[in-house]
């Protein structure tokens, strides 16, 4: 049997919807943060697209360890919807929360779904991917 681009294209395809497919989407209200030095060991900019977790998502992530910059989160993307609008970004951060299912984004990422003066964005839509 000879494999050619297009039939690599499809198997690639497919493991890509596959693995979107079985995201979990959770619900919790968008803020945006001036990033820095995050739990990840990354130090990051206003500019760039980078998300903050709970401290309770962070440190229950699969593979979770006691050395922050070593949790298997660090490598993955938030992707945040609200509306017809969508941003992804890489999780950099993590935040002490009041609720477990909020997120935040760096001013590059929040200004999609509102001015930064809005402060938060409710009932945003959310995943790792």
């Amino acid at each position: 049997m000879t494999f050619n681009v297009s039939h690599l294209f499809v198997v690639a395809s497919v493991l890509l919807v596959a693995t979107v497919a079985n995201a979990q989407v959770h619900t919790g209200t968008l803020f945006w943060f001036i990033p820095e030095l995050g739990a990840c060991g990354f130090t990051n900019t206003s500019r760039q697209l980078v998300a903050s977790v709970s401290s309770t998502f962070f440190n229950t992530f699969p593979g979770a360890t006691p050395n922050p910059n070593n949790n298997p989160i660090c490598t993955r993307k938030l992707l945040i919807t609200s509306g017809a609008k969508n941003v992804t970004a890489s999780i950099v951060d993590l935040f002490v929360e009041d609720a477990p299912f909020d997120v935040g984004l760096s001013p590059a990422g929040f200004v999609t779904f509102a001015p930064l003066d809005d402060g938060i964005v409710p009932n945003v839509f959310w995943s790792v991917v």
